[in-house]
């Protein structure tokens, strides 16, 4: 096991893997979405259907599920294993994160709850995963998932922005019934630690890590129902193609203001 105090080891592997141009990656991406098309569960890194028709060929060439975590197939999870460490990256990040969640568990069953959960889940990963956009973390009222121009291509951070706009009109904003569940959506980008950590037993993980992670968090937790944060950084990628209002915010932990330019789905 690895001294837990011992500083994070260089792996230009993941700056190959994130930070380069990847044609075999994103052939091989779009490659499983036709294998399988529709709402399956796949690998969250190279998109291996584990259901549905495609999957018996996933099995296959080796991309079953990993029997520790059916988020990834099984050569992935030997990728992870196998380059620990990281890079820096630049990277788009974009966070969902459901509004007023505590109340509305508080309102509903368990089971009632979970369902809800589930639907959001799966409408949140079908959005990142038609935009290439690798499925960083889906934690309780959470989605977040990762552009960069390896896996993503070189328009990634456009592309992120996007994403974030559809994600909205994914839970029925913009529908004249309204949306079928609140949430707030926010998008930044920047560099990042992108790589693979161990934890306590030898399990790995696949992680980005950075302040453009945490104030994409902050972010979030500032946009409201229908509404998509996008940050100074990402905006001139969007300006001609997402109406928006600028917005000065004050965000936990940042001395000073950020300025961010909001835009709304009805």
């Amino acid at each position: 096991m690895t001294d837990p105090k011992e500083p994070l080891s260089f792996n230009p592997f993941w700056q190959g893997v994130f930070g380069s141009e990847q044609p075999a990656m994103r052939r091989g991406r779009y490659f499983f979405r036709l294998l399988s098309r529709g709402d399956v569960p796949r690998c969250r890194l190279c998109f291996a259907p584990f259901a549905g028709f495609g999957a018996p060929i996933a099995r296959a060439v080796g991309r079953g599920p990993w029997r520790r975590a059916h988020s990834l197939c099984n050569q992935c999870e030997t990728v992870l294993r196998k380059q620990p460490g990281g890079s820096e990256v630049e990277m788009a990040v974009l966070f969902a994160d459901v509004r007023g969640s505590t109340p509305m568990a508080a309102g509903m069953s368990p089971v009632e709850y979970g369902t809800l959960m589930h639907r959001f889940y799966r409408a949140a990963t079908k959005v990142l995963i038609d935009n290439d956009a690798v499925i960083d973390k889906m934690v309780g009222d959470e989605v977040i998932g990762l552009f960069s121009v390896g896996v993503s291509g070189p328009d990634f951070v456009r592309r992120a922005a996007l994403a974030g706009r559809e994600m909205l009109q994914a839970t029925g904003y913009g529908e004249g019934g309204g949306p079928w569940l609140p949430i707030g959506v926010a998008v930044h980008t920047g560099v990042v630690f992108a790589g693979s950590l161990v934890a306590e037993g030898g399990a790995y993980e696949m992680v980005a890590l950075g302040d453009a992670m945490n104030l994409a968090a902050r972010l979030v937790s500032a946009a409201g129902s229908g509404e998509l944060v996008i940050s100074e950084a990402v905006w001139p990628r969007v300006a001609d193609e997402i109406p928006a209002q600028t917005r000065t915010l004050t965000l936990k932990g940042y001395d000073q203001p950020v300025t961010a330019h909001v835009a709304r789905v009805n």
